[in-house]
């Protein structure tokens, strides 16, 4: 069973506290408002002050928090056309991707595959593997906290979590619409529309619509995907706030893989196929659809005290019908005989619901002030997966490639049967505690406690398990002289995991521990400087050993196929360090971007994962010329080393690459701009992943030009 969503919870709003000197300021711009107009005060400074939790729950700027984090803002995200999640990630200091086929995606960070997307400060840390093409368009800015996560997740997965933060409505009216036209047929239209819905502006609203239709450099792959958010917030006393909102997206994909090209021949030689290359048939499709309905209520209670209570539902449907492509011989390298077809259809329906408590505040002792951070979260979960067996297309396959898409018809299906389920049950308490020990040294102390409960089942075979488990967190800062914070983090690595091993039992829980020591220089202009080293020490993680039908026998026909992926626990150690830098460093120039380094060891001393790169770079650079205010620009490069995969057959590999995009934009007037977007602008020819002995290559040159209209 693949693990299908974590999507859209809820909104954080942290700044309700008014001080007396940001009250008066804020008088004076909306005109000394009364007394008794004080909770539209609140609520317009709430909007402006908003920050989210980052990566201990206490609100911290990336400077005072303890471990590394990227920020990539929503300018950012406009500017170099990062639409969906897989393009942003590819963005980022310490993040890989694989994209193992057309619509399923994994993430790393520092070797390990990211399990948490959280969305507002809030999700279900659970499943390593993504569907879908996410749009970016409904987020103000996404989070990347690398390291240990257990105080926001109540798991302590060492990778990192992923916070997406979405868009709300503004103090003013404001609107825009974005147009977009690109190779490959790449049609797409924005509306992002903001508006106050009371004279005193206490009353907002948000709504953002999005459409897109794309075809690809792949054979047959198209897609379509509709998007539509909304959000509404408000004072509904003095001390009241409340926000609710709804978010759509319909994902629809035609052409898909499910798996991808074959990498290697039975010769040990590896193929270099054009790479518009797929396995696809014609009638193959994966359909998802998101939806999400999240309400907050804020409690203001003092200045320096604040509860919040966060409930979020989300529903999560998937219909395919997909055909894969594999070998029990493998490919023949003068012939390219050798493949079988495996069809399958699918459907699976995932719903959570999760309700969230939190109090947060500041209390002064020894004349210092510190800030604290409690919470009960409380979450549910359900899925179904059904299953329709194929009646046809179990196919010897002719030579590959050169297959003209319909070498198998559709099938005929049986009805569908439930082949597997989950009710997961996730209930937590967390704390966190910034000690100001001096003005200059800070302590962050916490942990994170976890009921986790499953009763599930996968092809008759039972997934249940039940543990209760906890994680420590334990960080300093200390600011050695004025903007130099030296700092340190540790966090023990608690993860249950819901995978089988070769006895069709759960594996059970991953373990260990996880270091981070580093230090942030901070410059003029805000442009912020670290470098950061850490370890990772983790027993018991899976690790895929292959597909079976759970009766022992390896069979050579189609019955011994894919009703189990099993897994085995391995430990796994990794070191390494990153080098990250973010702001402007001129007047004209700003950049964002980090290099990182990392080696990743099994038990035995050998090399572990393979095929995470060791060594990426990423950059951003945007260059704005004084000379000409309206013509801005901006260059990408991400660059990995080598990586391969070792096979039955002989190792699959990928050598270093270099990726260049980059746009160059003009403002016709205070309204209209135009803007190119390029990428890949070298027609790099490179694997998507090496995670298996399947895959894509990844995208050639790519051009759009987008027409932008604010109001």
């Amino acid at each position: 069973m693949t693990y299908k969503k974590i999507f859209a919870l809820s909104p954080i709003m942290l700044a309700f506290a008014v001080h007396s000197q940001t009250a008066e300021s804020t008088n004076e711009k909306i005109g000394k408002a009364k007394d008794e107009d004080i909770e539209t005060i609140r609520i317009i400074e709430s909007r402006i002050q908003r920050v989210s939790s980052g990566a201990t729950g206490l609100g911290l700027d990336s400077f005072d928090t303890p471990q590394s984090l990227s920020i990539v803002e929503g300018s950012t995200i406009d500017n170099y056309s990062l639409n969906d999640i897989n393009s942003l990630f590819k963005q980022v200091t310490g993040i890989n991707i694989d994209q193992t086929e057309t619509d399923r995606t994994y993430f790393s960070a520092r070797g390990f595959d990211i399990t948490s997307m959280h969305i507002d400060g809030s999700g279900i840390p659970f499943g390593d593997i993504f569907v879908g093409d996410l749009d970016t368009a409904i987020y103000e800015k996404v989070e990347f906290i690398r390291g240990s996560n257990g105080l926001i997740t109540g798991l302590g997965n060492p990778s990192g979590t992923v916070n997406y933060v979405r868009k709300r409505p503004s103090n003013d009216a404001k609107a825009s619409i974005a147009l977009t036209y690109g190779r490959w047929a790449n049609v797409r239209a924005v509306a992002d529309v903001s508006t106050p819905l009371t004279e005193s502006g206490s009353w907002a609203a948000r709504a953002v619509m999005v459409h897109q239709d794309k075809e690809s450099w792949l054979d047959l792959y198209e897609n379509s995907r509709s998007v539509l958010y909304g959000v509404v917030d408000g004072q509904i006393s003095d001390n009241l706030t409340l926000t609710f909102g709804y978010t759509y997206q319909d994902n629809n994909s035609d052409g898909v893989t499910w798996g991808a090209v074959p990498l290697i021949y039975s010769d040990g030689s590896q193929v270099d196929f054009p790479v518009n290359t797929t396995t696809a048939m014609d009638w193959t499709y994966w359909d998802t659809l998101n939806e999400t309905a999240f309400a907050e209520l804020s409690w203001y209670i003092t200045d320096n005290l604040n509860f919040t209570s966060k409930l979020n539902y989300i529903n999560y449907e998937d219909e395919s019908e997909l055909f894969y492509s594999y070998s029990n011989t493998g490919l023949e390298h003068e012939t390219g005989l050798g493949m079988l077809g495996y069809p399958g259809k699918f459907s699976a329906e995932d719903e959570t619901l999760i309700w969230d408590n939190n109090l947060q505040g500041t209390f002064q002792a020894w004349g210092l002030e510190h800030t604290f951070n409690f919470g009960i979260s409380l979450a549910d979960s359900k899925t179904s997966d059904l299953d329709s067996g194929a009646l046809s297309g179990f196919d010897v396959m002719p030579a590959f490639p050169g297959w003209n898409k319909a070498e198998v018809a559709r099938p005929t299906w049986a009805a569908p049967y439930e082949a597997g389920f989950t009710d997961v049950s996730l209930n937590r308490f967390y704390g966190s505690l910034q000690l100001a020990v001096t003005e200059n040294f800070d302590l962050v102390i916490g942990a994170s406690f976890v009921d986790y409960e499953n009763e599930g089942e996968s092809w008759g075979a039972s997934t249940s398990t039940s543990e209760d488990g906890s994680s420590p967190y334990l960080g300093f800062t200390w600011e050695v002289m004025t903007d130099l914070n030296v700092y340190g983090s540790y966090s023990d690595i608690y993860q249950p995991q819901y995978y089988l091993n070769e006895d069709l039992l759960p594996l059970g829980s991953a373990e260990g521990r996880s270091y981070e020591l580093g230090i942030k220089k901070r410059f003029e202009n805000n442009l912020l400087v670290s470098f950061a080293a850490f370890r990772t020490e983790q027993e018991n993680l899976y690790e895929f050993l292959g597909y079976d039908d759970g009766d022992g026998v390896d069979d050579e026909d189609y019955s011994d196929d894919f009703n189990y992926a099993l897994y085995k626990g391995v430990t796994v150690d990794s070191n390494g360090f990153e080098l990250e830098v973010s702001g402007q460093i001129s007047q004209e120039w700003s950049v964002q971007g980090g290099f990182t380094a990392l080696t990743m060891d099994d038990e035995n001393g050998d090399e572990a994962r393979t095929f995470v790169p060791r060594k990426t770079l990423k950059l951003l650079a945007d260059y704005s010329p004084q000379w000409q205010e309206k013509l801005s620009a901006g260059m990408s490069v991400r660059w990995q080393s080598d990586m391969y995969y070792d096979t039955a057959y002989g190792r699959i590999s990928q050598d270093s690459y270099t990726l260049i995009g980059g746009y160059v934009q003009y403002s016709i007037n205070e309204q209209i701009s135009l803007s190119l977007n390029l990428d890949n602008i070298t027609d790099e020819k490179y694997l998507s992943s090496v995670r298996s002995e399947q895959a894509f290559y990844g995208s050639p040159i790519n051009y759009s030009l987008t027409m932008r209209w604010d109001y």
